[in-house]
């Protein structure tokens, strides 16, 4: 029930975006959207048959986005000229003396620490020496100025970019290949994580269970190719492939983990 409240105010949300840019004619945006944010939200504009948006986080393959509504009369063309106005990137290179000791977790926590949203923060893409933090352009003064201020960074070259300068990184996955006795979740994942059944029955009971970015609560789901598994604690995978079944009929499988 939570998760269809929060849909729906979503929703009304990113309609009144919809409202407000044909009734002053301009470009309008929203903070940055999980991938299940961003799956709701496509599935109700393709509904309402709105193709005026695009979806944009800075640089390709991003996994949080910030969805911008443009006046029909509008080239999708100069969206994303104006890209380069709407987001930012923060680039931090650090000193010799702390390469290699930063993680997504040390720059995040010290991000939300300034007072702001997670909404308002996009990707964090960490290298050993440097990091990008992509940002709406209204943020970016703010967070670069509290970054300077902070300890640890003392020594580092902060600066703010525009998203062209942004060193992507590729997506690596480790593989991992199960054997389970059917292909329902709560097996899946008592394999896949080496755990008790009971165990992956439980979290899925707690809700830190999706699949393609939507929670599930029920233990009997079977999983299909190509889906998505987020779990809280554990990270994001792909259901790669189907290898086929053993002479005692247990369906081999290919995972693959998102490093």
């Amino acid at each position: 029930m939570e998760n269809n409240r929060n849909d729906k105010v979503l929703i009304a949300r990113i309609m009144d975006k919809v409202i407000l840019s044909r009734k002053r004619n301009r470009i309008m945006y929203t903070d940055f959207l999980n991938e299940y944010e961003i799956k709701i939200e496509e599935k109700e504009l393709r509904k309402n048959k709105i193709e005026n948006f695009i979806l944009s986080g800075g640089y390709e393959n991003s996994e949080r986005k910030i969805l911008i509504i443009y006046p029909e009369n509008m080239d999708e063309s100069l969206i994303n000229i104006n890209l380069k106005s709407i987001l930012k990137s923060i680039k931090i290179e650090l000193p010799s003396e702390i390469k290699g000791k930063l993680q997504h977790r040390n720059y995040l926590g010290t991000l939300l620490s300034f007072g702001l949203a997670k909404e308002r923060i996009g990707d964090i893409i960490v290298y050993e020496d440097s990091c990008y933090i992509i940002v709406l352009n209204e943020n970016a003064q703010y967070l670069k100025t509290s970054l300077e201020y902070e300890k640890l960074l003392k020594k580092a070259k902060i600066s703010i970019i525009n998203i062209d300068e942004i060193k992507a990184k590729e997506i690596e996955f480790e593989d991992i290949v199960i054997s389970v006795n059917s292909i329902r979740i709560d097996n899946i994942l008592s394999e896949l994580l080496k755990i008790s059944r009971k165990n992956s029955q439980e979290l899925i009971e707690n809700e830190r269970v999706s699949v393609n970015y939507s929670v599930i609560q029920k233990v009997t789901k079977t999983l299909q190719e190509k889906d998505i598994l987020v779990i809280r604690g554990y990270g994001k995978f792909i259901v790669d492939e189907f290898l086929g079944k053993n002479k005692k009929d247990k369906e081999y499988i290919r995972i693959k983990k998102y490093k």
